[in-house]
């Protein structure tokens, strides 16, 4: 009788279904993932001198702190304001990050310790930002002013701010490798290198609320895009880092941004077809397995 109650439990054992890996963003509600992105952020941006591929890291982490800011932002009804609030974090951001690289390349606005270039004078820019934002949000909400009357959009604005302002930061350290005036300028400003970061980082924070907003919203699926998106902009400016840098720098960042669209593409499909009602293939597109 022993043998058989042994036997039957092992056959139950291997009929259970074994348990898939899921992605989940649970753990990083919107204060912890903005706390983390923040910091993570911040880090990279204040070192120029690391890896291009860790800073291509760092970029999709705030890829994916605006995209978050612009569904907490954007989903009371504004209409329009899903795109729009997006471009305006990139406007943010580039106002932020201009005047980031302005005092970093100033003599006190980097510091040089055992060889390792530390630019704290960028992070003027995320603080100017973080205090236009908050007071763009309070304008916008006022009651003596446009009074949107919209939760949270005061938070939502400064975060937007700060994010807009790291990716424009980072992005331009992958590509310079430093904030040093004389090189950013040829190489992000005069030759339009500035309109591919606000377009690819608008994208990165707008773009996923802007496809998957609806009643059946769901915040995993939506920042699972972001992240694709990253990678699709890390395969861009490995590109473009491969020609002012160096292969070295610009190739291994190639690699990363195409391994994760790869990986978070086919984990945003999965995710829309497993969670749709229903779907119907157009032939356009590979149907992925569920």
């Amino acid at each position: 009788m022993g043998e058989e109650e042994v036997k039957q439990e092992e056959k139950e054992e291997k009929a259970k279904p074994k348990e898939e890996f899921k992605l989940s963003f649970d753990y990083f509600n919107e204060s912890r993932l903005g706390i983390f992105a923040l910091i993570i952020g911040i880090l990279v941006a204040i070192f120029p001198g690391l890896p291009a591929f860790i800073k291509g890291i760092g970029m999709m982490i705030v890829f994916v702190w605006g995209a978050d800011s612009v569904r907490k932002t954007a989903r009371y009804g504004l209409g329009t304001g899903v795109p729009s609030i997006g471009v305006l974090a990139m406007g943010f951001g580039i106002i932020g990050g201009i005047t980031g690289i302005a005092v970093a390349s100033l003599s006190f606005g980097t510091l040089v310790v055992g060889g390792v270039e530390i630019a704290f004078g960028v992070l003027a820019g995320v603080a100017l930002l973080a205090l236009l934002g908050f007071v763009s949000g309070n304008l916008a909400n006022g009651d003596k002013f446009i009074n949107m009357k919209i939760p949270g959009l005061e938070r939502g604005m400064t975060e937007l701010g700060m994010a807009g302002t790291l990716a424009v930061l980072i992005e331009t350290s992958i590509i310079t490798g430093t904030y040093a005036i004389t090189s950013v300028l040829p190489n992000v400003i005069n030759n339009g290198v500035i309109a591919v970061i606000f377009i690819i980082s608008a994208f990165g924070m707008l773009q996923p609320l802007n496809t998957c907003l609806g009643a059946d919203e769901r915040r995993g699926r939506t920042l699972l895009m972001s992240i694709e998106i990253g990678g699709i902009a890390s395969i861009i400016l490995g590109l473009v880092t491969t020609l002012t840098l160096s292969a070295v720098q610009g190739v291994p960042l190639i690699v990363l941004g195409a391994v994760v669209w790869v990986v978070f593409y086919r984990a945003y499909m999965k995710a829309c077809m497993k969670e749709a009602y229903a779907v119907k293939g157009t032939g356009l597109i590979k149907t992925l397995g569920g």
